[in-house]
């Protein structure tokens, strides 16, 4: 019933038999307990080994059961943790009394122990559950906080209850300027059809979550990448907002697409080759000039195309190697294995770790006498 520990019962008592049938009969449900006669060792008992529960008698000497349940909420924990009050008073001032200093249950003397066993069950069912619900809280705030990627809660209506670091600072505002707000009154096309569809199959259960592209309103942020998510429960239903910055990918992707036009485009001859010098791409231009199909370059090593008419192709890698770049005139040979004068401009492509990662050659044919 119990996963995580074994619970642990602190039994509060004056009447040393009543405290070892309590002690003998939880023992036998495999709770672990500890046992106090009064109510200043029971504070003292609470301190030293932090039960799960305590059943505390109400008329005890020295103190007495009212006072040390207050004084136990007062301790560090005690608040959490739940008092059953176990007293022949059946008064009514008794009865408030005992739940005004903190008691959770009142059972009369003599106790019915199918109904003690019950309460037990039930308040340790509850807290357990509150330290899994705290524990689990815990763990989605400090994702919530520290995830480098924007998100926001939003109630039914789309507004929002709480935002992130992340997201305030795509943004630029604090979360009280944000707070309220209607989360698609942020976006661009907030009301797409599309959206409205992917939205509506989302709340009828047929999907449990959706993306999309936006850009933001007002902000340096361009473009995200939305995924909305929903969040059913017996207490409450929200909606939960993932906002990626994909600004510089949508600019990459539209920087690459331009390139490869020209790639594709241009009139001179690109070839591209990987760090060891074998081509991975040439551009039709290359193809045409120099006769080759392209499954027959693909993998090949640049130095294939070199002419005998070429004597110093070392001194060009030197110098690619020292600089990064190289142009002028070179030879090199077309596939029916006659020798062709191009310009040549050769730039050495760098990564992150600033190795060299690929070659760009761009030539155009010259004239020769």
């Amino acid at each position: 019933m119990f996963t995580e520990k074994t619970p642990l019962i602190l039994v509060v008592d004056d009447d040393i038999f009543i405290r070892g049938m309590l002690k003998n009969l939880l023992k036998g449900k495999g709770y672990s307990v500890v046992v106090a006669s009064e109510g200043v060792n029971a504070l003292k008992e609470f301190l030293r080994c932090s039960p799960d529960l305590v059943l505390m008698d109400a008329a005890m000497p020295v103190m007495d059961g009212f006072v040390a349940c207050s004084e136990l909420k007062n301790l560090p924990g005690g608040n959490d943790v739940p008092v059953i009050m176990i007293t022949s008073l059946d008064d009514e001032n008794s009865v408030d009394k005992a739940f005004a200093v903190g008691a959770a249950e009142y059972i009369n003397k003599p106790v019915h122990w199918p109904v003690l066993r019950h309460r037990v069950e039930i308040l340790l069912q509850a807290r357990f559950a509150d330290i899994a619900l705290r524990k689990s809280e815990a763990r989605f705030r400090g994702i919530f906080e520290q995830v480098a990627i924007g998100m926001a809660l939003l109630d039914m209506d789309g507004k929002i209850i709480h935002s992130n670091s992340a997201l305030q600072n795509m943004l630029n505002i604090g979360e009280q300027e944000i707070y309220g707000k209607q989360f698609n009154s942020l976006f661009h096309f907030y009301d797409s059809e599309l959206e409205k569809e992917l939205h509506q199959q989302m709340l009828d259960g047929f999907r449990e979550h959706y993306q999309l592209e936006k850009h933001f309103f007002n902000s340096e942020i361009v473009w995200v990448r939305l995924t909305t998510s929903i969040v059913k429960n017996d207490v409450t239903n929200f909606f939960v907002q993932i906002v990626e910055n994909i600004t510089k990918h949508k600019m990459d992707k539209v920087s690459l697409n331009i390139s490869n036009k020209v790639f594709e485009t241009t009139s001179d001859a690109v070839l591209i080759t990987n760090a060891n010098g074998n081509i991975i791409n040439a551009n039709r231009s290359f193809l045409s000039i120099t006769g080759y199909k392209y499954e027959e370059i693909l993998g090949q090593n640049y130095s294939f195309l070199h002419s005998e008419k070429h004597d110093d192709y070392t001194k060009i890698w030197d110098t690619i190697s020292d600089t990064g770049y190289w142009n002028g005139e070179i030879w090199n040979r077309y596939n029916d294995g006659k020798d062709y004068l191009v310009w040549a401009s050769i730039k050495a492509i760098h990564g992150d770790d600033s190795n060299i990662t690929h070659y760009v050659a761009v030539y155009s044919k010259v004239d020769s006498m």
